[in-house]
C-alpha cells in the first residue's frame, strides 16, 4: 500500500530525477545555482519515442552536424595521413601491394632497405598517428552530445563554440570513459571465459552471446556522457549519477544500449561494404600487382577519400547514439546546465580569441607524425 499523498514507483520513476529523487544531492561543481524544479514533471517518453525524438533532433541539427563531420573527417586525414603516406611511398619503391598484403594477411615484414632509424620513424609516426584518432574519436562524441543537447535545449553552438565545451569537458570524459572500464573489466573477463572458454575468436552463437551479455554490462553507464556534458559534472559523479538513473529506468536504460551497439554494428557494416567497393574500384584500375606512377597517384586519392569519409563517418555515428541518451536525460532529470559553461565561455572570449580548429597538444602530436613519417621516407631513399 502507498502511504496517502506519496508517489508510486511508477510515478517516481518517471518524474525528473532531482537531488532528493536520485541521491544526487549538491550542485553541479561548474553551476552556481541548481535549476529549480518544474511544477509539474513532464510524462516520461516511451522507448519509440525516445528513439524518434533522437533521430529528429539529428535532422533539425543536420546542417551543423554536417560541418562537424566533415571537420572529424578532414581531422581524421591529419592524423591518418602520415601512415598512409609511408604506406604509399613504400609501395611506389616496391612496385606494388604485395608486400601490404603479406604484412595484413600472413604477418610477414616486408623487406625495406632502409637507413637504421626507418623503424623507429615508423613506430612514432604509427603510435602518434592512433593516438590523434583515439582523441578524435572522443571529440566526436563530445561535439555530437554538445550539438545534439543544444538543439534539444535552444542553444544554438557554432562550431567553435561546441569545441570550446567539447574541450573544457574532454579529460572528464575520458576518466569517466576508464573509470566505466576499469569496473567493467573482470565481469566482461569472466563472461569471455565463461562463453568462449578464453578462446580469442569464437563461433557466431559466442560472439552473438559475449555482445549480448556486453549490452548488458553497459546498461548502468548510458547516461555517463551526458551527465558529464549536460549535468556538468565530473568523472565519478557522472558514473554515479548515470546508475540511479538506469535504476530509475531499467527498459530505457537498455534500449540506450541496444541503440548504441546496433548503431556500431551497422557502422562496421558500411565501412565494410565501403572496403570492399575500394578493392573492386582498385582492381578494376589495375592496382593488385606491379603499378606505376598513374596507379600510384590514383591510390593516393582513393585513400585519402576513405580516410575523410571514415572520419566523417565517425561524427555521424557519435550523433545517432548520443540523440537517444538526450532525449531520455533531458526526460528524467530536466536539467541541462551543463552547457552553460561552454556558452558563457565562448560569450567571454568573443571573436577575437575564437577557440581554435586544432587544439595545441594535437598540433604537436600531428606536426612530429609529420616529421617522424618525412624522415621515415627519407630513410627509403
Amino acid at each position: 500500500m502507498t502511504e496517502p499523498g506519496a508517489l508510486s514507483p511508477d510515478e517516481a520513476a518517471i518524474r525528473p530525477v532531482d537531488g532528493a529523487a536520485a541521491g544526487l544531492s549538491g550542485p553541479s561543481p561548474s553551476i552556481d545555482q541548481a535549476v529549480p524544479p518544474l511544477a509539474r514533471p513532464p510524462a516520461m517518453p516511451g522507448t519509440l519515442a525516445v528513439v524518434g525524438g533522437g533521430l529528429d533532433l539529428n535532422v533539425a541539427a543536420s546542417s551543423i552536424l554536417r560541418r562537424a563531420s566533415l571537420y572529424v573527417g578532414l581531422l581524421a586525414l591529419l592524423a591518418a595521413g602520415p601512415i598512409a603516406a609511408i604506406a604509399w611511398a613504400l609501395s611506389a619503391r616496391q612496385g606494388g601491394f604485395e608486400w601490404l598484403r603479406d604484412l595484413l594477411v600472413f604477418g610477414q615484414a616486408p623487406l625495406i632497405r632502409a637507413g637504421p632509424g626507418f623503424a623507429l620513424f615508423v613506430f612514432v609516426a604509427v603510435l602518434l598517428g592512433f593516438g590523434c584518432l583515439a582523441a578524435i574519436s572522443v571529440d566526436a562524441q563530445l561535439l555530437a552530445l554538445t550539438l545534439i543537447g543544444g538543439q534539444a535545449t535552444g542553444r544554438h553552438f557554432d562550431l567553435r563554440a561546441a569545441l570550446a565545451v567539447a574541450r573544457l569537458n574532454y579529460w572528464r570524459l575520458v576518466r569517466a570513459s576508464v573509470l566505466v572500464g576499469l569496473i567493467l573489466l573482470v565481469p566482461r573477463y569472466l563472461l569471455n571465459l565463461a562463453i568462449m572458454g578464453g578462446r580469442p575468436v569464437g563461433t557466431e552463437t559466442e560472439v552473438l552471446l559475449v555482445t549480448a551479455a556486453g549490452i548488458v554490462l553497459a546498461v548502468p553507464f548510458a547516461y555517463v556522457g551526458t551527465g558529464v556534458i549536460l549535468g556538468g559534472v565530473g568523472a565519478r559523479e557522472a558514473v554515479r549519477r548515470s546508475w540511479r538513473l538506469a535504476q530509475a529506468r531499467w527498459r530505457l536504460a537498455f534500449l540506450l544500449a541496444v541503440v548504441n551497439a546496433g548503431v556500431s554494428y551497422l557502422a562496421s557494416l558500411a565501412i565494410g561494404a565501403g572496403a570492399d567497393i575500394l578493392v573492386r574500384l582498385g582492381t578494376a584500375l589495375g592496382l593488385g600487382g606491379s603499378v606505376g606512377a598513374p596507379q600510384i597517384a590514383t591510390l593516393g586519392l582513393i585513400v585519402v577519400l576513405a580516410i575523410v569519409s571514415i572520419g566523417s563517418l565517425i561524427m555521424t555515428i557519435a550523433a545517432l547514439t548520443v540523440a537517444p541518451q538526450v532525449v531520455a536525460f533531458l526526460a528524467l532529470t530536466g536539467y541541462s546546465a551543463g552547457l552553460d559553461a561552454g556558452a558563457v565561455a565562448n560569450d567571454t572570449l568573443g571573436p577575437a580569441r575564437a577557440e581554435p580548429l586544432i587544439a595545441r597538444p594535437m598540433k604537436i602530436a600531428l606536426a612530429l607524425s609529420g616529421v617522424a613519417a618525412a624522415l621515415a621516407f627519407i630513410n627509403t631513399i
